[in-house]
């Protein structure tokens, strides 16, 4: 089962390819570099669906939070009408703890409702604009570049090779290989490299 290749394996072997391509193992790791755009994938799919979780969660806590302010409102209102009402009965020790209470309650569910609008405005829409663009554009463009290179170099090679076997079957070689076969499947290989990089 092919491996995971980091980054800097990657550029070593790619380095290592450019400086001499007849030795290098880099062909022999193509199948790794393969699995690791795979699991690029899958992570970022998983990465995707935990947002877009968070996106829901933030929302219902928006949502709950404005509820819960608005009651909190209500409850204020009640506060200052029984202070109110205590008042007017000249019962000044009741009438005021009511009232504080009410001052205090509504500084309380502004600070509240600040915070709520605060979470809102702060991981809601710049997640919104992530998930929008960003991360599926991003994740089916690498998808797309990475297939498309890996066939093409399959393709290619392939048919560089039918290609080389007809001419060694036509001139009776048995090992010899030619120059021009040699710096195609190299060309190809760069070309998968700079795909690589790109992704």
């Amino acid at each position: 089962m092919p491996e995971k290749i980091s980054i800097s394996d990657f550029v070593s072997l790619a380095k290592e390819d450019l400086s001499s391509p007849g030795s290098s193992g880099f062909q022999s790791k193509m199948s790794d570099c393969r699995s690791t755009v795979a699991a690029l994938e899958e992570s970022l799919e998983q990465d995707q669906m935990s947002l877009q979780r968070m996106k829901k969660i933030v929302k219902a806590i928006h949502n709950s939070g404005l509820n819960h302010v608005e009651s909190k409102e209500q409850y204020t209102e009640v506060l200052e009408n029984l202070g109110n009402s205590h008042l007017t009965q000249d019962n000044n020790e009741i009438s005021t703890g009511f009232l504080n209470l009410a001052v205090f309650t509504r500084e309380i569910t502004a600070l509240f409702k600040n915070l709520v609008q605060n979470l809102n405005n702060i991981i809601s829409f710049p997640l919104e604009n992530v998930l929008k663009t960003e991360l599926r554009d991003s994740r089916l463009e690498l998808k797309k570049q990475m297939e498309k290179s890996w066939k093409d170099y399959d393709a290619k090679i392939g048919k560089l090779e039918k290609e080389r076997r007809e001419k060694q079957k036509q001139h009776g070689m048995i090992r010899l290989e030619s120059t021009d076969t040699a710096e195609d499947m190299e060309r190809e290989r760069r070309n998968f490299q700079l795909q690589m990089c790109e992704v």
